[in-house]
């Protein structure tokens, strides 16, 4: 019966570690990429992994865009942090659920066609591509959760 329990709590054990790292963010870069439609921005997102799946990459383009910013692509245009630098630690419990494995952040980036990219590394792989993110419709977003302070607060 001893037995029987302890593989049952190792096993939970190992299933809720396995849940709770992906839903981990992985270790990425992101920079420019050009500019897309109105409204939107084109990113290229580098996931520090052997295999990144899409949502991987959506949710670090998502994420970058958001509490980083990138670096410029060609032109040398800059794309700025939507959110303050305490923002994410701030509103934790939303951004938890926000950027989950399956969160919603999934619904403002996609991934352009044809451009995955794998590169070697001395210390493994790291798998991108080109995505665009739906910036318009996600500052709404972080703007109702009260993350990102609404363009028209300041005047």
């Amino acid at each position: 019966m001893k037995q029987i329990l302890s593989i049952m709590v190792m096993l939970l054990l190992t299933v809720a570690g396995a849940m709770a790292k992906g839903d981990k963010l992985p270790q990425y870069d992101i920079t420019g990429a050009g500019s897309g439609t109105e409204g939107t921005v084109l990113v290229k997102v580098y996931v520090y992994t052997k295999n990144a799946k899409d949502a991987d990459l959506k949710r670090c383009a998502v994420h970058g865009i958001v509490f980083r910013g990138c670096s410029g692509n060609n032109s040398g245009a800059r794309q700025p942090a939507m959110a303050k630098p305490t923002a994410e630690a701030d509103n934790a419990a939303f951004c938890n659920e926000f950027f989950a494995s399956d969160g919603q952040c999934q619904n403002f980036a996609s991934v352009v066609a044809g451009s995955y990219d794998r590169v070697k590394t001395p210390k493994g792989y790291k798998c991108g591509a080109i995505l665009q993110v739906d910036k318009t419709s996600l500052r709404k977003e972080l703007e109702k959760a009260g993350v990102v302070r609404s363009l028209s607060s300041g005047f």
